[in-house]
C-alpha cells in the first residue's frame, strides 16, 4: 500500500513594514532622557533627523512634562560670593560661575536625597557680579544678572548671552532688570521679556518703565520694544512668572496714587498688558506680602505675613481660574514663615514646599511637614569627579531653585 508522505510547507516570515519599525523606534526614543538622545544622534542620519525634528522635540517635551507630574524635578543652582562687603543691601560680589544640578524627591523615607549634575559649570569670567532669580519654561532657563541676560538649556548644555542694548537709562550695572521667560501660545515660540527704566519722577519717585522682548530662534541680535508701555512700573529684582500664556509681574506701588490692587499681566501672543486683580478674600494688609509661582501650569499666589505678631498665621494659597478673571482659594498650609509651593505630588494629597534653604513634603490631609532636603547639606556630583559640598568652601548666599522639565528645545 502506497503511503502518501505529507511534506511541510516552508513558511517565510514577512518582516513588518518599514513604516511600522520607524514608528516603533520613534516611540522608544520619545521615552528616553535627553542625554541618551544626544548620543543617539550619531547612530545614523535617520535618527539624527528624527531627534532634531520639531514635531519630535514637542512630543518629547510632552512626555517629559508627563513624567515630571509623576516625579517632580527641581533645578538647583548654588550662588556663592567671592567675598562679603558689609552693609550691601544686595551683594555685588557673586561668583560668575553658574552650575545646574537636578534634584528629585526621594521615593521613600529611607532613601537619601540625591543630586545629579546636568550641565557643565559655565564660568562667565567676571561678566557680572550680581544675580537675580531664574525663570524656567519648557526646559529653558533665563538667568538675569546686573549686566547681561543668559539663556540656557541645561539638558543639552547649550548657553547663550542675549544681546546688549542701551534702552535702560538708570541703575546700569547695579540692579538686575526683571526678566521673564514664556511660550507664545499662538506660535509656540519662546520669548524672553525684560523691563527697563527710562526715568524717575523726582516728586513721586515713580519710574517710567518700558519692556522689550527677545524671541528665541527669531531675534538673533536684537531686542524688540513692546508698545504701548506697561500700565504700571514693575518691582525690581522680582522675576515674573509664566502661566497660561502670559507673564505675571508684581507691580511697584511706591508713589502710585491710587495704588492698584492687582498684578500686571502681559499676554505673550498679542503682547498686550492688563491688570489681574488680587483675590477678594486676600487680607488687604497682605497686598504686598505674597509670592507668585507656576505649579503644573497653574498660577499660584501664596500670601504670608512679614509681621512678627502674625508670623504664626497659616499660609493661604489661591489659584487663578476662569480665563485669568477669578481666584480660587485652594490650600491652607499650617506653616510658619515665608514658604511657598514648588510642586504637587501624584494623587494630590501632598505638595513640595520650599522655605529658605529647606525643601519639605507637606501632607495636605494631616498637615504634617517633613524636611526632605537641606540645600546646604547636599552633595553636588560633577561628571567624573568626586562629590563635593555646595560652594566648595566659598560663602553661599542663596540657591536658585526652580521646577524643571528637561527638553530638546533649541536656543
Amino acid at each position: 500500500m502506497d503511503m502518501k508522505v505529507c511534506k511541510r510547507r516552508k513558511t517565510t516570515k514577512v518582516p513588518p513594514p518599514a513604516e511600522l519599525l520607524d514608528e516603533l523606534v520613534t516611540e522608544i526614543l520619545l521615552r528616553l532622557p535627553v542625554k541618551s538622545l544626544l548620543r543617539f544622534k550619531s547612530v545614523s542620519k535617520a535618527w539624527r533627523a528624527t531627534i532634531s525634528d520639531p514635531f519630535f522635540v514637542r512630543s518629547h517635551l510632552r512626555q517629559s512634562a508627563s513624567r515630571c507630574r509623576q516625579n517632580p524635578s527641581l533645578l538647583v543652582t548654588p550662588h556663592t560670593l567671592e567675598h562679603v562687603i558689609d552693609g550691601e543691601p544686595w551683594p555685588s560680589t557673586f561668583s560668575s560661575d553658574i552650575s545646574f544640578y537636578q534634584w528629585q524627591p526621594p521615593s521613600s523615607e529611607e532613601e537619601e536625597s540625591e543630586v545629579r549634575f546636568v550641565m557643565h559649570s559655565d564660568d562667565f569670567l567676571e561678566e557680572f557680579n550680581s544675580v537675580c532669580y531664574f525663570a524656567h519654561c519648557d526646559g529653558l532657563v533665563v538667568a538675569p544678572t546686573n549686566t547681561n541676560v543668559y539663556l540656557f538649556n541645561p539638558a543639552t548644555r547649550d548657553a547663550m548671552r542675549l544681546p546688549v542694548n542701551d534702552r535702560n537709562k538708570m541703575y546700569q550695572y547695579v540692579a538686575c532688570l526683571p526678566a521673564g521667560l514664556g511660550r507664545d501660545p499662538r506660535t509656540g515660540r519662546h520669548k524672553v521679556v525684560r523691563a527697563f527704566y527710562r526715568s524717575r519722577n523726582p516728586l513721586t519717585g515713580v519710574h517710567d518703565m518700558g519692556m522689550e522682548v527677545f524671541t528665541v530662534g527669531v531675534d538673533s541680535d536684537s531686542w524688540r520694544e513692546i508698545t504701548p508701555n506697561p500700565l504700571y512700573p514693575v518691582a525690581e529684582w522680582i522675576t515674573p512668572v509664566f502661566a497660561k500664556g502670559a507673564l505675571f509681574w508684581i507691580i511697584e506701588k511706591r508713589g502710585l496714587d491710587p495704588s492698584p490692587r492687582g498684578i500686571l499681566r502681559l499676554s505673550l501672543d498679542d503682547e498686550s498688558f492688563s491688570v489681574t486683580h488680587l483675590p477678594d478674600s486676600l487680607d488687604p494688609a497682605l497686598d504686598e506680602s505674597f509670592i507668585l509661582d507656576e505649579v503644573h501650569g497653574e498660577l499660584f499666589l501664596t500670601a504670608f505675613s512679614s509681621s512678627e505678631l502674625t508670623w504664626r498665621k497659616p499660609l493661604n494659597i489661591w489659584t487663578l481660574v476662569e480665563q485669568d478673571t477669578r481666584w480660587e482659594h485652594r490650600y491652607t498650609l499650617d506653616v510658619s514663615g515665608m514658604a511657598h509651593p514648588v510642586a504637587l505630588l501624584p494623587g494630590g494629597g501632598a505638595m513640595i514646599v520650599r522655605a529658605s534653604h529647606y525643601i519639605s513634603r507637606y501632607d495636605l490631609q494631616t498637615h504634617e511637614i517633613n524636611t526632605i532636603c537641606e540645600l546646604e547639606s547636599l552633595r553636588y556630583q560633577h561628571d567624573g569627579t568626586p562629590e563635593e559640598d555646595a560652594g566648595s568652601g566659598q560663602e553661599i548666599f542663596y540657591f536658585n531653585v526652580i521646577p524643571y522639565t528637561e527638553s530638546l528645545v533649541r536656543i
